[in-house]
């Protein structure tokens, strides 16, 4: 299964110490750069931001399709 995964999963889990629950659910999870550059904003530092950047687990991404990006982002997960 590939999951992916947008900023609040990742801050929210990480600001309660849960993080790894999502490491325990699907193994990889794959983040947009936009995603990594949220995170790791140095002028907005935010729960999050070291795991992002240390977690092998956590593997930023490219998006190189935009508009299917979109569709599945707005998709219910039974379609997906």
């Amino acid at each position: 299964m590939i999951v992916v995964s947008d900023t609040s999963p990742i801050n929210n889990l990480a600001a309660i110490n849960h993080l790894h629950l999502l490491h325990q659910l699907y193994g990889t999870v794959f983040i947009p750069e936009a995603v990594y550059r949220e995170l790791t904003d140095p002028n907005f530092p935010v729960a999050g931001a070291t795991e992002v950047q240390t977690f092998d687990w956590i593997q930023t991404r490219t998006v190189s399709d935009c508009a299917a990006a979109q569709a599945n982002a707005n998709a219910p997960l039974s379609k997906l």
